[in-house]
C-alpha cells in the first residue's frame, strides 16, 4: 500500500475496532441473549465469549501488504467469536476459501484478502439471527426493538466500512453470500446502504463489486465450476460476480 493508503486503512480499522467496542458497551445484555439461544439450540461445542466481534486479522496488515480482495462475509460464527480467535472466516467456510484461493488463484487467502462482515454480531449460524430476534421479542417488545435497531444500524455501519475500504484500496470487493440480501431478508439493510453509497461512485469502483454464493458447503466453488464465461480465472469471476450483483443488488 502507498503511505496515504495505509494511513487511511489504519484509520478505518481503528474506527471499526472502536465501533465494535462501543457497541458492546452499549449492549451488555446481548451476550446473555446469545448464550440463552445457544442453550436453546443445544450447542454444546462452544460458549459465547465475544458477542460483537472485531476482526483482529486486520491488525496484521502493514504498509508492505497489497490486498487483492476485500471479502464481505455474513456474521461471526462459533469459531470467529472465540477470544483466542476473534478473526473472520476461520471455520469450515474459511478452510474452503483458503483451498480454492490456493488452487485457482495461487494466493494465500488470509494474506491476499481484507475480511469483514455484514454485521459483527455473533450467532452460531447466520440463519439463526432470525431466531435471536425471535427470542428477544419473546422476552419483551422493548428488547426486540433494541436488537432490531442494532442489527439494522450495525449492517449500515459495516456497509459504509466496506465502501470506505473499497474506495481506499481500489481492489475487488467480493460479497460472499447473497440469499439474505433480498427484500425482507436478514441483510437487506446492508444491501440498501450499499446501493446508496455506490449510487454516486465512479463506474470504475462500481464495476469492482462482485457478488457470489457462500464458500460454505462448496456453494461458491460449484457456482464457479458451472460458469464457462471468460478465458481466465479473473474473467470468470468478474462475469459471475457482475451478473449476481445486478441480479441481487440491482445495479
Amino acid at each position: 500500500m502507498r503511505r496515504e493508503q495505509f494511513e487511511t486503512f489504519d484509520c478505518l480499522r481503528s474506527a471499526f475496532r472502536n465501533y465494535a467496542a462501543g457497541l458492546s458497551a452499549k449492549s451488555p445484555w446481548l451476550g446473555e441473549l446469545q448464550e440463552e439461544l445457544r442453550v436453546e439450540l443445544g450447542y454444546e461445542d462452544y460458549k459465547v465469549e465475544t458477542p460483537i466481534v472485531y476482526n483482529r486479522a486486520l491488525d496484521d496488515l502493514g504498509p508492505g501488504d497489497e490486498p487483492a480482495f476485500i471479502i464481505v462475509a455474513d456474521n461471526p460464527g462459533k469459531n470467529e467469536q472465540k477470544k483466542t480467535q476473534n478473526r473472520y472466516l476461520v471455520g469450515q467456510s474459511g478452510k474452503l476459501a483458503k483451498g480454492w484461493f490456493a488452487s485457482e488463484l495461487k494466493l494465500d487467502f488470509y494474506k491476499a484478502c481484507v475480511i469483514i462482515n455484514k454485521t459483527p454480531i455473533h450467532t452460531p449460524k447466520t440463519a439463526e439471527i432470525a431466531l435471536l430476534k425471535r427470542l428477544a421479542r419473546r422476552k419483551s417488545a422493548r428488547l426486540g426493538d433494541e436488537l432490531d435497531a442494532i442489527l439494522d444500524q450495525s449492517q449500515r455501519w459495516m456497509a459504509r466500512l466496506a465502501f470506505d475500504l473499497h474506495s481506499c484500496l481500489g481492489c475487488v470487493l467480493w460479497v460472499s453470500g447473497y440469499g439474505e440480501l433480498r427484500p425482507g431478508k436478514l441483510f437487506r439493510p446492508w444491501g440498501e446502504e450499499t446501493a446508496k453509497l455506490y449510487a454516486a461512485a465512479p463506474s470504475s469502483l462500481r464495476d469492482k463489486v462482485w457478488v457470489f454464493r457462500h464458500f460454505s458447503m462448496n456453494q461458491f466453488s460449484i457456482e464457479y465450476a458451472r460458469s464457462k464465461t471468460g478465458d481466465s480465472t479473473l474473467q470468470r469471476l468478474a462475469a459471475i460476480g457482475t451478473t449476481r450483483r445486478k441480479e441481487i443488488l440491482g445495479w
